[in-house]
């Protein structure tokens, strides 16, 4: 799979989220700054809620943009067969006949992403699963979770 095609994938996906969150947001900030909102009295504050839903859009629509720029920056190497698992590696594992791709991004965990008619799942070095991962190479078997089967590391790019 080409990671710079995946990249661009998670970029895109992630800036329509930002764009729907400030959407949602400035939608938000309108409706509480509605001039029949302010005239209305103490006791009635959908105003006041409204604006405290706009605030918290604002603040995920930040972390979208922040997450995007870390994204657009990242520098893309290649893993050989023979390196450990790091930050922007593509890894494929197979777990009981299963196989799952993961990206190791800077950000935005739980992300999914089809890309190449395949689907990519971003964990970040914060998740114990890529804690687990990091540092092993191809061929290394992590133990089992919550009554799994193994994990096997197929490959990394």
């Amino acid at each position: 799979m080409n990671k710079k095609q995946l990249v661009d994938s998670i970029v895109r996906l992630l800036s329509t989220e930002m764009e729907l969150m400030a959407n949602t947001a400035r939608t938000a900030h309108d409706e509480a700054t509605h001039d029949e909102e302010l005239h209305k009295n103490q006791f009635e504050t959908p105003g006041l809620e409204t604006s405290v839903i706009a605030e918290g859009q604002v603040k995920v629509a930040t972390e979208l943009r922040e997450s995007v720029d870390a994204f657009r920056t990242l520098p893309l190497p290649e893993f050989g067969p023979a390196e450990a698992i790091g930050l922007d590696a593509l890894v494929e594992t197979e777990s009981g006949g299963e196989k799952t791709l993961y990206f190791i991004g800077p950000r935005a965990g739980g992300l999914e992403v089809e890309c190449e008619k395949l689907t990519v799942f971003v964990i970040t070095p914060h998740s114990p699963l890529c804690t687990k991962l990091m540092g092993c190479h191809v061929g290394d078997l992590l133990p089992a979770v919550t009554g799994r089967a193994p994990v096997r590391i197929v490959s990394v790019q």
